[in-house]
C-alpha cells in the first residue's frame, strides 16, 4: 500500500482521461462516480466504505472513462496496480472468471445508468444527440436528396418526415440544427410559397447542404470521441486552435494544392500574415495544433527560405467541425440558435502608437521596456500602424 490519503469534498480521486495508475479503496466517506458534460458532472451513482477502483484493470483499459468526485470527506488507500495484478494473477480461474463477470456487468449498468442520466438533460442538444440529429440529416440527404456535386438538397417535408418517422428525432431539435448550418453558410433553405397558400408569405420549402461529405465527417468526428472513452476534451471547442486554424486557412487563399492536396507557403509570408492580426505565429501555435492531430510540416530549400506546408481539406474540416460544436454550445447556453449573432471573422489589429521589438517584431505598447512575447529588451522606435 502506498498509505492512507485524506480528500476533502470537491476533490477528485481521478478524472475522465487520467491514466489508471493506481488502485484505489475508500475506507470511508463517500464518492461520486460521474462524467463531465457541459461544464457540469453528471452523477452515474454514489459509493462509499469498501469499494474498490479496479474494475478497469481487470477489463484492461488504460485510461479513466469516469471520475471519481468526493461528495463527502473521504479516507482512501492508494495501491500500486503491479500489487492489485499480482494478487490478481494467483487466483482461480473460476475466481478470475467470477470477478471479470463482475466488472461486465458494472460496465453494463453504469452503461445503462449514464443513458438515463443524460435522456434528462434538459439542455435543446445534448451530447449524445448531436451526433444523432446531424446524422439523421445526412442519411436523409444521402438517400432521398438530389445530389449535385458536393452538395445535396432535399424537399423540407421529406427531411422533416424522415426524420421523424424513420430516425425518431424530435422536429423542433432538427429545425435548430438545420438553422445552425445555415447560420454557419454550410448549407441553404430554399423558400417559396405554400401550395396551399399561394399569396401567403414564403417558406421552407427545401434544404440544400453544400457539403455532404463535410457533414459526415462532423457526425463521425462527434460519435468516435464521444463513446471512446478519455477523449471528451475533443468535443470541447478550443478557442485558441480555432483562431490559429482561421488565420492559417485565411492566410492560403488562392494558392493551389499540388495532387496530395498539400498547400505550401512562404514560412515569412505566413508570419507577416499572422502578425497583421496581431499574432505572433511561433512553435507552441503548432504544439497546439499537432495535440488535436492537425500537423504542419516546415520544409526547408535550396535558397535558404522555408516553407510551411499542411493538407487544405483536412484544416477546414476541423475548422468546420470547430466551429459547429462552437454554435452547439451558444444553442444550448441560449436555448434558441441566435441568426442574428454572426462571427464576422478575424480581424486585423490596430496599433496607434507603439514600438517594435527588434527580436521578433512584436508591436508592444509605449513605454515597453521589455518583449512580452520574447523577453528582449526593448528599443525605443516608435512605429505606427498603416
Amino acid at each position: 500500500m502506498s498509505g492512507v490519503k485524506v480528500l476533502k469534498k470537491g476533490d477528485y480521486l481521478f478524472k475522465e482521461g487520467d491514466k489508471v495508475q493506481s488502485v484505489w479503496i475508500v475506507q470511508s466517506g463517500q464518492v461520486s462516480i460521474g462524467l463531465q458534460k457541459n461544464k457540469k458532472n453528471i452523477e452515474i451513482m454514489t459509493v462509499g466504505a469498501g469499494y474498490v477502483f479496479a474494475d478497469l484493470i481487470v477489463q484492461g483499459v488504460s485510461t479513466y472513462n469516469y471520475s471519481a468526485l468526493v461528495t463527502n470527506e473521504v479516507k482512501a488507500a492508494e495501491a500500486p496496480i503491479e500489487t492489485f495484478k499480482q494478487q490478481y494473477d494467483v487466483l482461480h480461474p473460476v475466481q478470475k472468471t467470477f470477478v471479470k463477470g463482475i466488472c461486465e456487468k458494472l460496465k453494463w449498468a453504469m452503461s445503462e445508468i449514464k443513458t438515463i442520466r443524460l435522456e434528462k438533460d434538459p439542455a435543446p442538444c445534448p451530447d449524445d444527440c448531436i451526433p444523432q440529429v446531424f446524422g439523421a440529416i445526412f442519411h436523409v440527404l444521402n438517400h432521398k436528396g438530389l445530389k449535385e456535386g458536393a452538395s445535396a438538397k432535399v424537399e423540407w417535408m421529406t427531411l422533416r418526415q424522415y426524420s421523424q418517422r424513420i430516425f425518431g428525432e424530435s422536429l423542433k431539435r432538427l429545425e435548430n440544427a438545420t438553422q445552425v448550418l445555415v447560420k454557419l453558410n454550410l448549407a441553404e433553405y430554399i423558400m417559396g410559397k405554400s401550395p396551399d397558400d399561394p399569396e401567403g408569405k414564403d417558406e421552407i420549402q427545401g434544404f440544400v447542404i453544400k457539403d455532404l461529405t463535410g457533414l459526415e465527417s462532423f457526425f463521425e468526428f462527434y460519435q468516435y470521441y464521444y463513446y471512446k472513452g478519455g477523449k471528451s476534451e475533443f468535443l470541447k471547442f478550443d478557442e485558441p486552435n480555432y483562431n490559429t486554424l482561421r488565420l492559417i486557412t485565411l492566410a492560403y487563399e488562392g494558392v493551389e494544392a499540388d495532387r496530395f492536396g498539400i498547400v505550401s507557403k512562404d514560412f515569412a509570408e505566413v508570419t507577416e500574415f499572422f502578425k497583421d492580426y496581431g499574432v505572433n505565429l511561433g512553435a507552441g501555435h503548432f504544439t497546439a495544433l499537432e495535440a488535436k492531430g492537425l500537423f504542419c510540416k516546415r520544409k526547408p530549400l535550396a535558397d535558404g527560405k522555408v516553407t510551411l506546408q499542411f493538407e487544405m481539406k483536412e484544416f477546414k474540416t476541423q475548422q468546420d467541425i470547430w466551429k459547429i460544436i462552437r454554435e452547439i454550445d451558444k444553442w444550448n447556453e441560449k436555448g434558441f440558435v441566435d441568426m442574428a449573432d454572426i462571427d464576422l471573422g478575424p480581424k486585423k489589429a490596430k496599433v496607434i502608437d507603439g514600438v517594435e521589438c527588434q527580436d521578433c517584431h512584436a508591436v508592444m505598447i509605449l513605454n515597453s521596456k521589455f518583449c512580452s512575447d520574447c523577453g528582449a529588451k526593448i528599443v525605443a522606435v516608435a512605429k505606427k500602424a498603416a
